[in-house]
This record gives structure tokens, C-alpha cells and sequence, in this order.
């Protein structure tokens, strides 16, 4: 007896989203055959009718080999966050919970020339709750020292072009990027489903 091989990827993002699309595709295959099968022993058709009938289907990978390299893509992701420094993890975290929202199929971010509007409003969202790093001239560092806050700026300085605005705005341009990455991975392995 075969033992079955079982895949722990379910905290892959969009993993049972894919494993459903995947499933209705399965169905739908099945579905045709059968009605296919059943035309044909009714009536008799002419040469050429079935393949007309059938769809072509894409290229699917195997889900066990998606898996590994979605997995292999995030640990590489998730190694590059780690080591960035404090204060641009703080910021990241605060990027990706707000990039959440934004992952849906006709979603802006996924647009082929994201709106550059559209990607300035998000570096406001997220400039509004990290600017506390900007308001303090020393700041406590991992080991509980004190040193230089190098995103300081005194009040009156403070406008639309700081290093800390400059940061979130790599930071929310390198998310966006893995994440139309992964959509396009994604959209190549199921064309016909509305993928997040």
C-alpha cells in the first residue's frame, strides 16, 4: 500500500485559494469529459466536433512542486526583511498590514503601471503613524543605549521630502513588487481563476 504524502503549506499566503481553484479546474475536466462521453452515445457526430468541444488546458504544475517553490520564495523574502534594521522592519510591518487590503484581482497595485497617486497615498497612510521618528532627536537602540535618531528633523524642517518619507516609499515599492510577483506566478498557474 502506497503511503500518501502530505504537504504542510497551508500557511502559504493564498495556498487554499490555489488549492481550490486547482480542485474546481479538476471538476470542470471531469464535467466535460462526461457530457462529451454522453453526446457521443446519443448521436453520432462528425469528425472534428469533439476537439472543438474541448478547451485547451493550461500547464498546471504539480501542487507539491508549487508549493516548494512558493515556500522557497517567501523564506527568501522573510530572510531579506530580517535583515534590515530596526526602525525599516517597524516600517515594513506597517506596509505589509496596509498592502493587505489592497489584494484583490482588479486591485490597483496589480495594474501593469501602478498609479503613482495611488502609491503616494499609501506612503501618507503609512508616513502618519511612523513620523514619531522623526519628532525625537535620540533614540533607544536594542541593547538600551541612547543614540543619534538619524530620521530627526526639527519641526520646521519637516515637509514632503525626508529620508523617513524616502524609506517607506523603497520599502512599499519593494513589497508591491514581490506581491505582483507572486500575482503574475500565480495567474500563470491558474489563468482562469480570480486569484488574490
Amino acid at each position: 500500500m502506497k503511503k500518501e504524502t502530505v504537504y504542510g503549506y497551508e500557511w502559504l499566503p493564498g495556498y487554499k485559494e490555489m488549492m481550490v481553484c486547482q480542485e474546481d479546474l479538476a471538476r470542470q475536466n471531469e464535467e466535460m469529459e462526461q457530457s462529451m462521453e454522453e453526446g457521443q452515445k446519443d448521436s453520432p457526430e462528425p469528425s472534428g466536433t469533439r476537439q472543438e468541444m474541448q478547451r485547451p488546458q493550461p500547464n498546471l504544475l504539480p501542487p507539491e512542486e508549487l508549493q516548494k517553490e512558493e515556500e522557497g520564495y517567501w523564506k527568501d523574502y522573510d530572510y531579506m526583511v530580517r535583515l534590515l534594521p530596526l526602525a525599516a522592519r517597524e516600517i515594513w510591518a506597517a506596509v505589509d498590514a496596509i498592502l493587505d487590503r489592497y489584494e484583490f484581482c482588479e486591485s490597483s497595485m496589480y495594474a501593469e503601471y501602478p498609479d503613482k497617486e495611488a502609491v503616494r497615498k499609501i506612503v501618507d497612510e503609512v508616513y502618519n503613524k511612523m513620523k514619531y521618528y522623526e519628532e525625537k532627536p535620540m533614540e533607544t537602540k536594542m541593547d538600551g543605549t541612547e543614540g543619534i535618531n538619524y530620521y530627526y528633523i526639527p519641526e520646521e524642517k519637516r515637509g514632503m521630502n525626508s529620508p523617513l518619507r524616502d524609506l517607506i516609499f523603497v520599502i512599499i515599492s519593494w513589497n508591491m513588487s514581490y506581491r505582483r510577483q507572486r500575482f503574475c506566478r500565480r495567474k500563470k498557474v491558474f489563468p482562469q481563476a480570480n486569484l488574490m
